[in-house]
């Protein structure tokens, strides 16, 4: 009965929201639709491995565009038949590690890159699978190892992208910028959603190092190549709530939840509504996280961290947080998933547990200020409060002096 009543109210909240979103324009057809009509034309005439990985590789194109994962689904199906017709296709070989990347099944994108990478040791692709399944699962030697392959068998956007990341988990965000900014000058200026993506990372770099006004344009760069992004709208969202534009941030965050609904967009457009005194549209934005979060787990999609961070910043279903965590930890092992962890065991109380999670969390000393600031009330909440007032100065620097840098 609980159950049922639970999830009427979710459902009646989520049809609430939605008749608050503003209603998506029918867009043009994209690079992505173009590949996928090509492609499904190609299958038609010849349902060749050649061609259905061809199809493939459409859809995972179009999952990027999009962040609808359904596509993920397709992309696997496609290669799968091809790997049917011929089970040492080298083309299907290496797709296959990059559908299970986006469908983070980490561990099998991992053995997967390692058959395309036997099959063909100087393909430089093969090593951008192997960095980014390596950078999930925590092994970041492994993920080194494998980008300076890659850059040395080609460097270009593909590497430089990877060299970021690198530097930003290891604590060279400004590194990270200038690796982002080398790939951007090296992006196809043909291809708008991959400038899009470029510039919108390039947002997420800045906005950690707290400069935000350099976000902000960047997020807008990213727009203005790609309209209506899934992942820059968020990102521009919060940079206009920063600077004191609710009204703006409030109609970006329902644009993105339109767009592409994550718990995490649902969940900073609640506390919005909360900041500006509409407790009405604050729940229904907090019940349709929960919602969306619990329906696309259910699925088999990949929310699950997003959710159990959003459950724990406000206090709800905490053991459910916990046993998302956990879940998503069993995945993969990488500084994020140590930090969610830690501050979902945190909210639960389970501090001793929270402090181990949040020192894994901090182990390659990552510019996160959120990682310092889970850090410092796990470290007072233990009875800390040298190793609280540390972790409270190292957020705070990392908004300020580095920003200023």
């Amino acid at each position: 009965m609980n159950t049922i009543a639970s999830t009427g109210r979710a459902l009646a909240a989520m049809l609430a929201l939605a008749a608050l979103l503003p209603a998506r324009a029918v867009a043009a057809p994209s690079a992505g639709d173009r590949a996928v009509e090509q492609a499904e034309r190609r299958v038609a005439q010849a349902t060749s491995p050649d061609a259905l990985v061809l199809l493939g590789s459409a859809f995972m194109q179009k999952a990027r565009e999009t962040g609808d994962p359904s596509y993920y689904a397709r992309a696997s199906a496609a290669v799968e038949r091809a790997r049917a017709i011929d089970p040492t296709h080298y083309g299907a070989l290496r797709a296959r590690a990059w559908v299970f990347l986006g469908q983070h099944r980490f561990a099998r994108a991992l053995r997967a890159a390692r058959v395309a990478r036997r099959a063909a040791p100087r393909d430089w692709w093969n090593y951008g699978n192997l960095a980014d399944a390596c950078v999930e699962l925590g092994y970041y030697r492994g993920a080194t190892h494998a980008t300076t392959r890659m850059m040395a068998l080609r460097p270009g956007l593909p590497a430089y992208t990877r060299v970021a990341a690198l530097r930003a988990l290891f604590g060279d965000r400004r590194g990270a910028v200038e690796a982002l900014e080398t790939a951007l000058d090296a992006a196809d200026p043909g291809d708008a959603e991959g400038r899009a993506w470029i510039l919108t990372y390039l947002g997420h770099e800045h906005w950690a190092l707290g400069r935000v006004a350099d976000a902000g344009r960047s997020y807008e760069a990213a727009l203005a190549a790609f309209p209506d992004y899934h992942l820059a709208l968020p990102g521009l969202a919060r940079v206009r709530a920063a600077e004191g534009r609710p009204a703006e941030a409030i109609a970006l965050y329902e644009r993105a939840l339109a767009v592409a609904p994550t718990p995490s967009t649902a969940g900073a457009l609640g506390d919005l509504y909360a900041q500006q005194n509409n407790p009405e549209r604050a729940g229904a934005s907090y019940e349709f996280a929960v919602y969306m979060g619990r329906v696309a787990t259910m699925r088999g999609q990949t929310l699950g961290r997003d959710l159990a961070l959003f459950l724990a910043d406000h206090d709800r279903d905490l053991d459910e947080a916990v046993r998302l965590a956990r879940a998503e930890a069993a995945m993969r092992d990488d500084v994020y998933t140590d930090d969610v962890l830690a501050w979902t065991l945190f909210k639960r109380g389970a501090l001793r547990q929270a402090k181990r999670a949040s020192a894994r969390a901090l182990r390659l000393g990552t510019e996160d200020a959120s990682f310092h600031r889970h850090a410092e009330a796990i470290a007072a909440s233990l009875g800390h409060p040298r190793a609280a007032e540390r972790h409270r100065a190292s957020a705070t620097g990392i908004g300020r002096t580095k920003g200023d840098a």
